[in-house]
């Protein structure tokens, strides 16, 4: 630390450190607030080993975005062996303002709609330029691309731009190194057609499923006798069911598949304001991970958009409040009203897209369609979602022939043939897949949501409450399904909440 603190303090010309501040931990890295004897403060930020590969990590997040206010990045190192600190690094601005979280249940209908248009013309920039490859953005000198004489990216004008100070390297997306991943070796870009950048998902998928000693346990699915068994054997079934009609699900409309830049993670954490006026937008952090990808994979609404409760309407209706709002008590008022204006929320960001941003719209439309469905489902099935896959290639038989992208290629023939075995197979494990995601769901509502370890983490403060109540539903669950030592023990194997 003693070293990471010299260098920030160099990078700010100041003279020393007097202070430093411990950040709560982030699943992919530390944290620090680094105080100076002059009153400056940076933030110094050091990638977790789960962060992605040494070097690309740093260097892929070590750069501006495009007419988007971010911290600015004072010092960095990308090569943990060859810097004094012994560790990757970034050290950067501390952002002004404060978090978005700290005001957004307070700030009246019209200020949350002013924050929600300023993303939205973000969004706009990100997508302003197409990139040349799929991938994650480099300066050139970090993967050796510093002499290369082609275009980097397509302004909005469809102009080629060469800029040598960037390139497009591996990509240092999540899917690439989570749940094991990190430890095989694969093609992780960059590739120069969304063809090859969705076969390259399944050839991921397919080796991990192959290399990797042992599966992953289901984040979503309670997995063991009586609900689902998965196996290696399911899982390339699916995958490669997903390799032969990939190219049939892709968008007719390419511009929907551009490479574009996006932020993977618009949580309110990751979004400050100002203070003074919480509407303005002055600072976007947590650009680790960011990858250049196709639009129709990059495009969501923002994280804080989202909402416990009934999704609205899929187009572009209004809400509204039930006909017996008056006639609640005051505390189902105040709920129905909170659920109302979630939804206007989200169906205003919807409005706005097909009002400022077109091409957003129609790439959200093509979001609500079975062809998007199946290619998004494809990406993680090494983790899960292979009966619902394989039971979505079923149903798929009687709507092949509609599918844009089979009329769009000649109409070819649906590419699959199942015994009746088979079929009874997919249908009853989709069946108990279902049970096992409709039980991990009980698992939640049962602890709660404060207890419930989502993507493996609690509080530390709440750590031992999360535990032992686990071990309390664990052995209700086990109670309840395991029908003998044999069942008890493929259910233990596969329970995903212990240490």
């Amino acid at each position: 630390m003693d070293k990471l603190a010299q260098i920030a303090a160099s990078a700010v010309d100041s003279r020393c450190c007097v202070g430093i501040e411990n950040y709560p931990d982030r699943q992919y890295s530390k944290t620090y607030l680094i105080t100076m004897q002059d009153g400056k403060e940076v933030v110094a930020k050091v990638p977790n080993p789960n962060a992605g590969p040494r070097q690309l990590t740093t260097a892929s997040e070590a750069h501006d975005f495009l007419d988007t206010p971010v911290p600015k990045v004072y010092a960095w190192n990308s090569g943990s062996q060859s810097n004094p600190v012994g560790a990757e690094y970034i050290v950067m601005q501390k952002a002004p303002g404060i978090q978005l979280e700290h005001v957004w249940a307070e700030m009246e209908m019209e200020d949350r709609l002013a924050v929600v248009k300023q993303i939205l013309r973000y969004q706009k920039n990100w997508t302003s330029i197409s990139f040349q490859q799929y991938g994650s953005l480099y300066f050139a000198d970090d993967v050796g691309k510093q002499n290369s004489q082609d275009p980097l990216y397509f302004d909005e004008h469809g102009t080629a731009v060469k800029n040598h100070r960037f390139a497009v390297g591996p990509s240092t997306g999540r899917d690439y190194y989570d749940a094991g991943r990190a430890s095989v070796q694969y093609n992780r870009g960059p590739w120069d057609s969304v063809e090859d950048y969705v076969t390259a998902i399944s050839n991921r998928e397919m080796t991990c499923v192959n290399r990797i000693t042992r599966l992953p346990k289901s984040p979503i699915t309670l997995r063991g006798p009586g609900t689902y068994m998965t196996s290696r054997e399911k899982k390339l079934k699916a995958l490669q069911t997903y390799l032969t009609i990939a190219k049939y699900l892709l968008p007719i409309d390419r511009s929907m598949a551009s490479s574009c830049l996006w932020h993977p993670d618009l949580h309110q954490e990751n979004i400050f304001v100002n203070p003074e006026n919480p509407s303005e937008i002055v600072a976007i952090i947590d650009w680790q991970s960011t990858e250049l990808a196709p639009l129709f994979n990059q495009l969501r609404q923002p994280y804080f958009l989202d909402y416990e409760g009934p999704p609205p309407a899929q187009g572009l209706e209004r809400p509204e409040l039930p006909d017996n709002y008056d006639q609640l008590s005051e505390a189902s008022r105040k709920k129905a009203m909170s659920l109302y204006q979630s939804q206007a929320l989200s169906v205003t960001y919807r409005m706005l897209l097909n009002i400022e941003a077109p091409l957003l719209y129609r790439t959200w439309k093509y979001q609500q369609t079975a062809s998007f469905d199946l290619l998004l489902i494809a990406q993680r099935l090494f983790v899960d979602g292979e009966a619902q896959y394989l039971a979505s290639i079923l149903e798929l038989e009687n709507a092949w022939s509609d599918l844009p992208g089979v009329v769009a290629q000649g109409s070819p023939p649906y590419p699959f043939q199942f015994s009746s075995a088979e079929r009874a197979e997919i249908e009853a494990d989709a069946i108990g897949a279902a049970e096992g995601m409709n039980l991990m769901g009980s698992v939640r509502d049962s602890i709660g949501r404060d207890l419930f370890p989502e993507k493996g983490l609690v509080r530390p403060d709440q750590y031992d409450e999360a535990k032992d109540a686990l071990r309390q539903i664990k052995e209700q669950v086990l109670d309840l399904y395991a029908h003998n030592e044999d069942e008890r023990k493929l259910w233990e194997e596969d329970w995903p909440f212990d240490d």
